[in-house]
């Protein structure tokens, strides 16, 4: 025998590994828990490897015999981990069983999953898949595929003979996993209760069917002595004959192997599907619905743009306690031309994409990143409305109910991002075009999440409300399934450019009838539209539009400045036919009456070219009530503000200008816009990254002995990213492939997911270390 230190134990056995080549030994991995020395028997031609590992006692030493792979998947399955970041594995494994987190978890497993999950619950810590696979009656592969993904999961640990369900998911079953009681002290055998079945009679039978799946009952005066010549009633005569048992003095139990007996060795009372239910329907023709799918996404588009254009020209107060007012949303679906169900999803949409926003005064406003949305090309635009729909921990549709108001309180749902992203999958799973059940969707969604069941809200509301949100952006469109509901997965992946040409090519110009009115031939350039819309009022909606001229909307474009001039030469620039004499005059005559009447701050001022007219003001019913009195010829003022004044001069027919205190005419109104919380920077490391870290750590402890020069999980990864942006030099202590210690100066070009490239300052090659080897990261004392 030869005992090798712990220390060389790696790079040694490699060797002798390397000099005896074509035995079939391969290295063991580094890093893995050895004992403080490895003996190997040496043979003339052979070397005879290490005897098998000794298994995990915990889920701690389970966790740190994982493969990358395997607590990359743990890690991404359940991303509440990574919040913070654990700085080792045994946070790690004291945070993944924290009641919180397994909750989370055993809400994302499915039917199947979760009832394996129970079922374990219910069996004796140890069990195995042996027992797992009697107490389901399922094929032996199905449950051993189970148990490894709980496994992955961190919701169990050991090996398929010595399985060990994690407390909390325990405690998540009880009292009754499965709807049996406890095992008993004293199991009857099946000769025993068959026997005692028959004594009882059929009337004490129906009793114990009505607790086959929930095992207590209420009984009076149940702990009471009762022998079967004394027994009169078929409660007695069950508890007599131990088929019933008193929990407490009110309580009984129906025992185990009676239930397990009466149901014929079934755990769930329905059998319960391996394999999702599949999903059919009937086809359409894909480059159709992928046409209107693409028309709907546009739509949402515009209608977002409408709704930021009317929240910034007319004030909109949120309540008290949050949401915006039912008269508001009204209001906006009026404009829009829509209901307020559809305006209460563009609002949450806009909200959800962080282009409007509460501003200081509670009202709803345009935030700053709307006017960079606004410049990017339509299909950038919905990607970003569409990936925060997804994203969004809430249910739109609360808020379009009645007693909903958009933006409130009561859409709040943390679940609701989980219930899309599922649906969303299932949707996408289907052809383009597939025409979809909606109650055989909501069934398949049901055993993905059987949670959704469970909950106030049906699972067949809840994937309605779903379903309609996806076909208003064009996720789906006449009825059945479009290309587009693949693009937000996975996020961030880019959009097909086939889908990106389906969307309307934007136009500047158009055309002026001799109705006042002008129509485009398409979406109009996002500048060109808002211009637009201040001169005109817009009529329909869609790809093209018509809008209307009037004295109403040209007055508009006056009071932010413009000059006849300038509105002459902006319809001339955009129109495609020459302009209309009506229009020509009617933008003059409201240019000769504009400003004839100005107001300013004096209470307020009112000055007037015309004596009639100050007449007129002076004996308006309104006058006494605005405090508007005569102080010069042609001068008023009112005991109110201008803001109060314009619009009554407005609704009486006047065009007044406004002034400032200088005297000088306002001509423009500065833009208002709601102050958003900068967003956080997305500096949450990926799951790989975490699993390479964490295993590094306790890698390089072990090979180095050095753990008071590990860095910590999160400080690896910020420090490489960091010196990555900065190209800055770092030094980095590392494990190489054969165990032994590394070190290297190195001018990180890049970070993956599972290792960095960089220069080797000294030789000048480029060098990829995986991150799961890197065991330190330090910045170089030398100047780049």
């Amino acid at each position: 025998m030869v005992a090798i230190p712990r220390q060389l134990w790696a790079a040694d056995l490699l060797g002798v590994a390397r000099q005896h080549a074509g035995h079939g030994l391969s290295p063991p991995e580094v890093g893995h828990p050895r004992p403080a020395h490895v003996s190997v028997t040496l043979e003339v031609g052979r070397v005879t490897a290490p005897s098998e590992p000794p298994r995990p006692r915990t889920l701690t030493e389970a966790l740190r015999v994982m493969s990358d792979e395997e607590l990359t998947t743990l890690l991404a399955a359940r991303p509440d981990l990574l919040d913070p970041v654990p700085e080792d594995v045994a946070e790690l494994a004291s945070r993944s069983t924290t009641p919180a987190s397994i909750t989370r978890a055993i809400d994302e497993l499915n039917r199947w999953l979760r009832t394996v999950a129970e079922a374990l619950s219910a069996l004796p810590d140890p069990t195995s898949v042996g027992d797992l696979e009697a107490m389901l009656g399922q094929a032996r592969a199905k449950v051993a595929a189970a148990v490894r993904q709980l496994r992955r999961r961190g919701l169990l640990w050991g090996r398929d003979d010595q399985l060990h369900v994690v407390r909390p998911v325990r405690e998540a079953f009880e009292p009754y996993p499965g709807g049996l009681a406890p095992p008993s002290s004293r199991p009857m055998s099946d000769e025993q209760i068959d026997s005692a079945l028959a004594v009882c009679g059929a009337e004490a039978h129906a009793v114990l069917q009505r607790l086959l799946w929930s095992p207590t009952g209420a009984v009076r005066h149940a702990d009471r002595t009762v022998t079967v010549t004394s027994a009169s009633s078929p409660i007695e005569r069950l508890l007599s004959h131990q088929l019933l048992r008193p929990l407490d003095s009110e309580t009984v139990i129906i025992p185990r192997e009676v239930a397990w007996r009466l149901r014929g060795a079934r755990f769930t009372a329905e059998p319960v599907a391996t394999e999702p239910p599949a999903i059919t329907g009937r086809p359409r023709n894909p480059d159709l619905v992928d046409r209107a799918a693409a028309g709907a996404a546009f739509a949402l588009l515009h209608d977002i743009e409408l709704v930021a254009q009317h929240i910034e020209s007319v004030a909109h107060k949120l309540l008290r306690g949050g949401g915006l007012g039912s008269r508001d949303v009204a209001a906006l679906a009026q404009h829009l031309g829509t209901d307020p169900a559809h305006a209460a999803f563009v609002i949450e949409c806009a909200a959800a994409a962080r282009l409007v926003a509460p501003a200081k005064t509670a009202a709803l406003l345009p935030t700053a990143d709307y006017d960079h949305w606004l410049g990017c090309d339509a299909p950038v635009r919905w990607r970003q409305v569409a990936d925060a729909w997804l994203a969004t921990d809430r249910f739109f549709a609360r808020s379009g109910e009645p007693g909903g108001h958009p933006l409130g309180q009561e859409a709040y749902a943390p679940s609701a991002a989980g219930l899309r992203m599922t649906v969303l999958r299932l949707v996408a799973e289907a052809e383009p075009g597939m025409v979809l059940d909606l109650d055989q969707l909501a069934d398949v969604a049901t055993w993905h999440r059987p949670r959704l069941s469970e909950g106030p809200l049906t699972a067949r509301q809840l994937v309605r409300w779903t379903w309609r949100e996806a076909s208003w952006l064009g996720l789906a469109a006449l009825d059945a399934v479009s290309s587009f509901a693949r693009v937000p997965l996975p996020p961030g992946q880019p959009m097909p450019t086939e889908l990106t040409a389906l969307f309307p090519a934007p136009v500047s110009r158009f055309v002026i009838q001799t109705d006042l009115t002008a129509v485009t031939a398409g979406p109009l350039e996002h500048d060109v539209a808002a211009e637009l819309r201040m001169l005109a009022d817009q009529e329909s909606r869609g790809g093209g539009g018509v809008y209307r001229f009037s004295a109403r909307s040209l007055r508009r474009a006056f009071d932010m400045g413009w000059s006849t001039a300038d509105v002459q030469l902006w319809l001339e620039r955009h129109s495609t036919t020459e302009v209309p004499q009506p229009l020509q005059y009617l933008v003059g005559d409201v240019a000769r009456r504009h400003g004839s009447i100005r107001v300013g701050p004096a209470g307020c001022y009112v000055r007037l070219a015309d004596q009639t007219q100050a007449a007129a003001l002076l004996a308006h019913p309104a006058a006494s009530k605005l405090g508007l009195r005569a102080v010069a010829p042609g001068v008023l003022v009112a005991a109110v503000d201008e803001d109060e004044l314009v619009p009554l001069l407005r609704e009486l027919g006047h065009t007044p200008a406004v002034e400032n205190s200088a005297g000088e005419v306002i001509v423009t109104q500065p833009s208002r816009r709601a102050t958003l919380q900068p967003a956080e920077p997305d500096r949450a490391a990926s799951a790989a990254e975490v699993a390479a870290a964490l295993l590094a750590r306790e890698r390089a402890q072990r090979v180095t002995g050095q753990p008071g020069t590990m860095a910590t999980t999160q400080g690896t990864v910020e420090q490489l990213r960091s010196a990555t942006r900065a190209a800055m030099p770092v030094r980095v202590v590392y494990v190489n492939a054969d165990g032994s210690r590394a070190e290297r100066e190195l001018a990180p070009l890049d970070l993956t997911a599972g290792a960095v490239r960089a220069v080797d300052r000294h030789s000048a090659q480029i060098v990829t270390i995986p991150l799961a080897r890197i065991a330190s990261v330090d910045p170089s004392s030398r100047m780049p």
